[in-house]
């Protein structure tokens, strides 16, 4: 306006957009924007997307004042595309599948089947069945039947449970009677009866039937008759002892060859196909005796294929060629010529097999075998020809004995057809003979002179200990005597033959001359080998000078035997069984014409060098096998001899020397002669060689309480002697001692710890012996030593026992050397220093026993010369100690009665130890009066049980599963064990545990492993309930009803609970008795009253007398038919004798609580 009175109305032009609603103001304007626009005019539209309101990735679309979310292919939907879409509200799972939500998608997860993992629908709905039958689960042969979501097994007979995995135990109703083991089969049970007892043999299918089947038998020949119970008839078959064959045991099988030969058997040819009938391979088998030690016993085959069986050096030796390989088989170690029967057989399939029935093998057969590539399927052609007892050529170099079989055969088969005597020929011509005929040749020790006596079946052959010979060593190859009464003797002779340089010279040898001529081969130019003795041995030399020596002594007057090898220039002995080797000697060839000289030469002179000639005898000399023969033989045909000897003074037999012509023997002496020496006989006084040493103590010249010596041309009186502190003895030598005193022996006993036993003085020579702070004092001074010697024991010496010190000198003869001393029998100890010999006591030097000594003495020598304490005897001997003093010495030992007061207790024996005692206590005492009881328990003897101590003994309170003295013997818990199904019982200590067989577990194996389940592969038959504990399913039965399975249905019957005669009938859990007329009640125990009313009409007594005569016929019938239904019932079928005769039973079996405990 003029006066700018006029407002302008800036909305005048409308600049609001989008419906904004305008305000003027003054000299301006607002805009209200519509909902959903913005800025200054309301220009702008708001993006409400820019929030991204929707959700999984649904597409937002803008609005005014709005937006839209498009939830298009993404499984939710919703204003924000929030919510999932539900694909299972369709129910598009079949079969009762769960629907599983996805996105976009769904998912049917089938049910689960009950079997395993198994479902029973598969697919992508689950509109599929699974065939549950597809993984085979019938085990055992069932046949599987597929259901939905199940299947069911139809078992074989014997099987059980869901899969068929349960073998009925046909065992479990014990259906074995009369002892017999039950073996389980399936839906079958074997009965192994048990042995026989008082002869009465049970057989049939349950061995419920006494077999009668021998007692009217035909068994011949000491068959065993085996009973039979077949198809319900009784019967018995024939086992036939060796050497019987056919049904009866009637036809003899043994033969014999008396000499060597063989016999032919040729097979059919149709033999060749029995092993396909058969399943036969070729075989022999046969049994034999002989004492031969080689001999074929069969060949079959020709030259270049063969099998065959022999004896070589004892043995078995089977062999067999195929294909151009031989296969041997021997049996060492088991000589079989021993003339006892043995059984062999030799079989040929895909290996070739050698059995020997001995008892010293494994299972009583000893088998060699050896694999054959391509093994006979059929018997060969070459093996129809069978050669028994030997072979002909050239067959025969192929076995190693390559001789014909002397003995007995029997039981012969070949490819198990019999080989009968009968069929055989036995003719005057033919080897064979029926029978076995043997001559114990060796029982009546026919051979002579401990030769040995070899049986050879037909005849026996003796061989001979050398000198004997003859067909049973009777004859003795004679002796020949050298040198009689000191003659000259000699044999000689030529060598017929040539002997070499490698021989054999042997002989018996008898001779005491220590030195002579024995054998010399000599030629031309002089010996070439000679033997003869020397100091007593035997010598071998060579022309070249060489000796060897045989060892030992063979001149003291025995025969002994000489046998020498000469091998290669080194000779040997054979002494003992063995072959000692002297040394080694070149001795030229000793060749034919060589002269040989015996015992001496025809010029004694000769034989100087040697020794001289020979004396004694000399038998069986040998050279090879060449005997020298001295005098003519008495028969010619025992070895081939050496003839055109030469013998000068030689005397058949081995004579002795008339030793005894030049009466040798003195004193009355009786002269023997003992082969070139003598032994005299002497009177009782007399001794020695030729009796020429007298015997004093044969008079019995000593005092009573003395004991006769004899010593060196005398004898002396001995006795102990008892001596107190002053009763000492004083001792001087005669004048006729005349031997070195070098020795000394001295015997003591005492309890004095100080005293002086023997003690001598000459000038400033001195001896002493004495016991000093009770050890044994020695000292020695004599000769030029100055030092002397001494010894002081280290072990007391007085303890009342006997005690020994003996004394000599290491050089006796020197002036002065080492002394030797041992007290007790120990070993000698070396003294320190040198002392002189004892000589200086010869120049009567008084010598005192005992001085300060109380106890005794007993021997004392000085140089082997007894000090004797008998008074003054006349002794013959020269040489003497004799008594200088006077006073009289107190013999025997004595020392004061200390067992007089009978100081030992509880029985103990008193042992006087010479002044003082000791007990010997009884057993259970000990101490030094036997007053204290010996605790017997102290070393703790009861292993497993308290000790209560007695009087030397103990008792032992055992704990419990332990006896024995000691409680150290476990009880053994297995003997009464009750471990099932082959379990192995493990004793404890008071208990057992069962070693349960892999399919089996529980404490007493009782129960199937892996464990059985309910519903699956256990189930509880006739009602029972099936329950699942530790050890698997179990069943807990119906009453009436027990076993593993409540498969047995108990007997209420047994024992029979009705009275009075009352017949029982058995139903489920319960019975009921049938009672006779006289009684009633449930178990017919009440009389059963009489009716006065009945007995007044005869009519009504007679119709409720055939009323009730009908009512037992008609619970008779039932009862029987009922019988008879129950027992053909079940899995148990029993035969038909079984059914119509003895009653068939079922055992209780109470079922086990699983929690007993095991004892």
């Amino acid at each position: 306006g003029v006066n700018c009175d006029a407002e302008i109305d800036e909305c005048e032009s409308d600049p609001c957009q989008n419906g904004a609603l305008c305000h003027d103001q003054i000299g301006f304007y607002t805009c209200t924007c519509a909902p959903g626009y913005e800025g200054t005019q309301c220009e702008v539209d708001i993006d409400e997307c820019e929030s991204q309101p929707c959700q999984h990735n649904g597409t937002c679309h803008d609005l005014v004042n709005s937006y839209r979310c498009d939830c298009s292919d993404t499984g939710f939907e919703g204003s924000h595309c929030e919510l999932d879409i539900l694909e299972c509200a369709s129910d598009p799972c079949l079969n009762g599948a769960t629907c599983v939500e996805g996105i976009k998608s769904y998912s049917c997860a089938c049910w689960p089947g009950k079997i395993k993992s198994w479902f029973c629908f598969t697919g992508e709905t689950c509109f599929v069945n699974i065939d549950e039958c597809e993984s085979q689960p019938c085990q055992n042969g069932g046949l599987c039947v597929d259901l939905v979501n199940s299947f069911v097994c139809h078992c074989l007979p014997g099987f059980s449970g869901v899969e068929c995995a349960v073998n009925i135990n046909e065992c479990e109703e014990d259906p074995c009677k009369n002892g017999a083991v039950c073996e389980d089969g399936i839906a079958d049970y074997t009965c192994h009866c048990a042995p026989s007892q008082d002869g009465v043999v049970w057989g049939g299918k349950n061995c419920s039937v006494q077999l009668t089947g021998c007692q009217m038998h035909d068994c011949q020949n000491e068959a065993l008759c085996i009973p039979t119970y077949q198809a319900e008839r009784h019967g018995h078959l024939c086992q036939c002892q060796p050497g019987f064959y056919d049904a009866t045991c009637s036809t003899p099988t043994t033969f014999s060859f008396a000499s060597r030969g063989h016999l032919l058997i040729e097979l059919p040819v149709n033999n060749q196909s029995r092993r396909d009938v058969a399943d036969q391979f070729p075989s022999v088998s046969l049994r034999f005796r002989t004492t031969l030690p080689s001999a074929v016993l069969f060949y079959r085959g020709h030259e270049a294929e063969y099998l065959f069986l022999e004896l070589f050096d004892g043995i078995l030796h089977a062999a067999l060629k195929w294909e151009d390989v031989e296969y041997p088989l021997l049996l060492e170690g088991l000589r079989v010529d021993d003339g006892q029967w043995h059984q062999v057989e030799v079989v040929l399939n895909s290996t070739v097999q050698l059995k020997l029935w001995d008892d010293s093998c494994d299972a009583g057969v000893c088998l060699q075998s050896s694999p054959v590539p391509h093994g006979a399927a059929l018997i060969p052609p070459a093996f129809l020809n069978v050669y028994v007892g030997g072979v002909e050529d050239p067959m025969a170099n192929n076995t190693q004995s390559q001789q014909g079989f002397v003995g007995c055969l029997e039981d012969v088969q070949v490819d198990a057809e019999a080989v009968l005597p009968h069929n055989l020929p036995v003719d005057d011509s033919s080897p064979v003979k029926r029978g076995c005929e043997r001559t114990e040749w060796c029982l009546s020790e026919p051979c002579f002179h401990g030769g040995l006596c070899v049986d050879l079946w037909a005849t026996f052959r003796c061989d001979c200990s050398r000198p004997y010979g003859g067909p049973s060593c009777s004859y003795e190859r004679p002796a020949a005597t050298f040198g009689l009464e000191n003659s000259t003797s000699f044999a000689s002779f030529s060598l017929s033959d040539s002997l070499g340089v490698n021989f054999n010279i042997s002989f018996f040898i008898r001779s005491r001359k220590p030195s002579g001529l024995l054998l010399q081969i000599s030629n031309e130019t002089g010996p070439c080998l000679t033997l003869y003795l020397s100091d007593g041995k035997l010598r071998i030399e060579t022309h070249s000078k060489d000796t060897v020596t045989l060892p030992g002594n063979v001149v003291d007057g025995r025969r002994h035997l000489v046998a020498l090898s000469f091998r290669g220039g080194i000779v040997s002995a054979h002494q003992s069984d063995t072959d000692l080797e002297l040394g080694q000697l070149g001795a030229p060839p000793l060749l034919a014409g060589f002269e040989v000289y015996i015992g001496g030469h025809p010029s004694a002179a000769s034989a100087a060098v040697w020794g001289g000639c020979f004396k004694g005898c000399l038998q069986d000399l040998q050279l090879n096998s060449h005997q020298v023969q001295f005098f003519p033989a008495e028969n010619s045909s025992l070895l081939q001899e050496l003839n055109g000897t030469q013998v000068g003074n030689l005397l058949n037999g081995c004579i002795s020397d008339n030793t005894c012509k030049s009466e040798p023997c003195q004193n009355g002496g009786r002269c023997i002669v003992t082969w070139n020496d003598f032994h005299c006989s002497c009177p009782a006084n007399f001794t020695g060689k030729l009796c020429e040493e007298r015997v004093w103590c044969e008079s019995d010249p000593c005092p009573e309480a003395t004991t006769c010596v004899d010593v060196a041309a005398g004898y002396v009186c001995l006795a102990n002697a008892t001596f107190d502190s002053y009763a000492a003895v004083e001792f001087t030598t005669n004048a006729s001692v005349t031997r070195t005193l070098s020795s000394l022996r001295l015997d003591f006993r005492t309890r004095d710890e100080d005293a002086v036993l023997l003690w001598a003085v000459e000038e400033v020579d001195s001896l002493q012996i004495a016991i000093k702070n009770s050890s044994l004092l020695v000292d020695i001074r004599s000769g030029n030593s100055i030092e002397g010697v001494s010894f002081l024991s280290q072990n007391s010496v007085t303890d009342g026992a006997w005690h020994t010190v003996s004394l000599s000198m290491e050089e006796p003869s020197a002036l002065s050397s080492r002394w030797l001393v041992g007290l007790d029998g120990s070993v000698n100890t070396t003294l320190q220093g040198s002392a002189g010999n004892l000589d200086f006591l010869k120049n009567n030097a008084p010598i005192v026993l005992a001085e300060n000594f109380t106890g005794c003495l007993g021997q004392v020598m000085i140089g082997g010369i007894y000090l004797p304490f008998t008074s003054h005897l006349p002794y013959p001997q020269p040489e003497q100690f004799q008594q200088s003093s006077s006073r009289t010495v107190q013999l025997g030992c004595t020392g004061a009665n200390v067992c007089a007061s009978s100081p030992c207790l509880n029985a103990g024996t008193c042992e006087d130890l010479f002044n003082s005692f000791r007990c010997a206590c009884r057993p259970g005492w000990e101490g030094p009066l036997c007053e204290v009881n010996i605790d017997d328990c102290q070393s703790s003897p009861c292993v497993h049980g308290d000790c209560v101590d007695g009087v030397a003994d103990f008792q032992c309170e055992c704990f419990r599963g332990f006896i024995g003295k000691k409680c150290d013997i476990n009880v053994d818990d297995c003997v009464r064990h009750k471990c099932l199904n082959g379990a192995t019982c493990v004793d404890g200590v008071y208990g057992y545990s069962c070693k349960c067989p892999p399919q089996y577990s529980g404490p007493r194996c009782e129960w199937p492993f892996p464990p059985e389940q309910c519903g699956k592969n256990f189930t509880c038959l006739n009602g029972g309930k099936c329950v699942t504990e530790s050890w698997g399913a179990n069943c807990s039965c119906k009453p009436g009803f027990t076993g593993r399975n409540c498969q047995i249905n108990i007997n209420e019957c047994d024992p029979n609970p009705c009275q009075n005669g009352g017949t029982c009938q058995d139903s489920e859990n319960k019975f009921e008795c049938v009672c006779s007329a006289s009684y009633m009640g449930e178990r017919c125990d009440i009389n059963q009253p009489v009716w006065a009313h009945l007995s007044n009409s005869s009519v009504v007594g007679a119709v409720g007398a055939a009323g009730a005569a009908l009512l037992l016929a008609v619970v008779a019938v039932t009862a029987i038919a009922m019988k008879r239904r129950r027992a053909t019932q079940g899995t148990y079928s029993p035969s038909r004798q079984e059914k119509d005769g003895a009653r068939v039973e079922m055992w209780n079996v109470i079922k086990m609580p699983p929690t007993e405990r095991l004892i």
